[in-house]
Parts: C-alpha cells; structure tokens; sequence
C-alpha cells in the first residue's frame, strides 16, 4: 500500500472547483512533485493533504488510515512553507524544538532531535542565533529542520524557495533533494518551477486547471508529452511550436506550413485527413543549426533562417530566428555566433519532432 493515497479527491470552493477528481498514489519514500502555474491547484491539494483545507469530495489516505476528516495535528504529517514561520525572537535552538515542548516529548528526546537535525543540516554553528542573524537559505534549513525534528510520515514542501535568489534556489534544490534520499521520508513538493520538478522528482504531476494533465518520470514527460501544455510547460527554455497540416509529399508524410516543410516518417493513416490543422513541436535544442546559410539551403528538406536576436549566455547560446511569419528559437553551443539579420540554415530532425491535433493531444 503506498504511503499517500487520493481517492478521487476534489475541492470546490462555492461553485467554484479548483481540484477535479484527483486521483493518485504516492509510493513509500518517493518525492513527488506537483507542478503547475498559477491557479492548477497544487497548493490546495497539499493544504488538503495538511488537513488546512477540507475535502469537497472523496479521501485522503496515508499508511492505509483514512485522515480525511481528521485535523492536522492527528495526521503525522509536516510542513515546509514558503515564507518559513520562524519566530524571530526565538533561536534557532528554540525555533527547532518549539513543536516538540509543546507535545510535551521528553528532554532527552528533543536534544537527540534537535542535535540529529542540526547535523545534517550543517546548523550546529547557528543554534543560539536569532532569524534575524541568518541568511535566506539558512532560514529556510531551519525551517527544514523544524519539519525533520517531527520524524513524520510524510514531508510536505510549499514552493520552499521561491524567496531565494538564483544561487541559493539551485544549492538549496541540491540540499533538499540530498537530505530527502538520505531520509528516504515519502515526501510531496509542490513549485511552479519546471526546473526544481525536473531536478526534484522521482516522479512529476503537471496540473493545469485543477486537472492532471500528466504523471511520469521526468524523462518522460520530456520526451512524451501527451498534449501541448505538457510540452510547453515541462523543458527549458520552452519548445517551439508552429501551426501547419499534414500532406503527402512525394508518398512521404509532411509537415506543411507557409515559409516552411517538414519531412516526417510514416506515412498518412486513413483515419487522418491532409485538410485538418495539427501543430509541430521542437525542443529548442534539437534543431541542427548551420551558420554558412549564404542563403541557399544545405538540403531539400532545410529550412532558411532570419536572425531577429542572439542571446549569448555562455557555454549555451538563444538564436531567436524568423522562418516565414513563425518565430522560432534554437539553442546552440558555439564560441563564434552570427549577428542579427544574418540568414541560417536550419534542419529539423524528424525523429525529436512532436505533433499535436487541434485539441492539444499528442499524434502518435
């Protein structure tokens, strides 16, 4: 039985319903990642797993008891918030063994916790400091260590690091995602950010809309996304997408599009009509980039490039570039780069190509 179970879990507030039929098990010591953008819902499906929303409909289970209607303190849960709830005019000391004095848990017991806390978070030099002495992230490891002093079944992470700057963001993603695998403690992450779920999650959830849309490892929701948004959502910087129909060319499937063709293996099934609107979906960096355009391109199937911006970012480069009336991006690695106005020639690889029907599913 996994540790964390919804049983077609949703919430509504009024007529509006924010979580739809919610369905899903988390296995014993995975982190899961709920990610979504503003208003998917995520937040309020680990709030209803906290006990701090109440279900509209169906259950919540966790170690096979039903904690639906029970209140937060009963459920063995804890919880990491994104602006941390530290008491400033406490230590960090005090701030780590708050929650324990007030279950009344033994002396002996709090100091072997708060020590065993403050060891694997590296907060030994720290413990008679105030909140006000601490960096950001130190703040949010005391935080951390307030939830692993609980030693509870199930960790629970509410978009922890939006408050930091880059830097710490991608050393506390190291941190958080180290100490968790130490632990092995079933652990529920919610963030808008596609970059901490790809490097986070054992396995991911993309809501949109208070739906699943999809649920996989994170290399499978790279490389198989099953509709539109999970292709745009999940990958950085985002995939190119580009309006067209499919045709045969030559006996041969083709992408269409005005200023553009693309070759395709396979061929039209009988099912599929030449007339009907499908979109092509490229990850940026799966385009094959040449910089000696001269105009003419390389190959029958090449497409010919305008250069409209060049981002240069170091070891990876953006080439923002005009195909017809479509505005692409490719990434590139290159030292010598092209200016703005120079042509290229571009070639897609029809094996990275993605085809989505006029509903946004996936074609396979």
């Amino acid at each position: 039985m996994p540790s964390v179970t919804f049983e077609h879990v949703s919430k509504r507030f009024g007529e509006v319903t924010v979580v739809e039929d919610f369905d899903l098990q988390v296995a014993d010591g995975e982190l899961l990642v709920l990610v979504g953008g503003s208003g998917s819902g995520k937040s309020t499906i680990l709030r209803m797993l906290a006990g701090l929303e109440t279900v509209t409909t169906g259950k919540i289970w966790i170690d096979d008891r039903d904690v639906t209607p029970l209140p937060p303190r009963d459920r063995d849960v804890a919880m990491v918030f994104q602006d941390y709830g530290l008491y400033p005019h406490m230590t960090v000391r005090e701030n780590l063994s708050l929650g324990l004095r007030l279950r009344k848990v033994p002396r002996d017991e709090i100091e072997r916790r708060v020590t065993w806390a403050a060891g694997m978070l590296r907060l030994e030099p720290l413990l008679e400091r105030r909140p006000k002495q601490l960096s950001g992230g130190q703040r949010q490891r005391v935080a951390m260590g307030r939830a692993m002093v609980r030693e509870p079944l199930v960790f629970l992470f509410d978009e922890p690091l939006s408050n930091l700057d880059a830097g710490l963001r991608a050393q506390m993603r190291i941190e958080i995602g180290g100490l968790q695998r130490r632990l092995g403690t079933t652990t529920v992450y919610v963030t808008h950010d596609q970059v901490e779920a790809m490097t986070l999650g054992d396995r991911i959830v993309v809501l949109a809309d208070g739906k699943i849309q999809q649920i996989g490892r994170p290399i499978e929701l790279y490389l198989a996304p099953v509709n539109r948004f999970v292709a745009g959502f999940i990958g950085t910087p985002s995939m190119n997408f580009v309006d067209g129909r499919l045709q045969t060319d030559d006996g041969a499937l083709a992408f269409m599009t005005e200023g553009a063709r693309v070759k395709l293996p396979g061929k039209l099934l009988p099912s599929e009509n030449e007339s009907a609107s499908v979109t092509l979906g490229i990850r940026p960096e799966d385009l094959n980039v040449d910089f000696a355009a001269n105009g003419t391109p390389n190959s029958d199937d090449a497409l010919l490039g305008k250069i409209v911006l060049v981002e240069r970012l170091g070891g990876t480069s953006h080439i923002h570039f005009e195909v017809g009336p479509h505005r692409l991006m490719a990434s590139v690695s290159a030292d010598s780069l092209p200016d703005v106005g120079d042509t290229i020639t571009i070639q897609v690889p029809a094996e990275r190509v993605h085809l989505f029907g006029s509903d946004g599913r996936a074609l396979s």
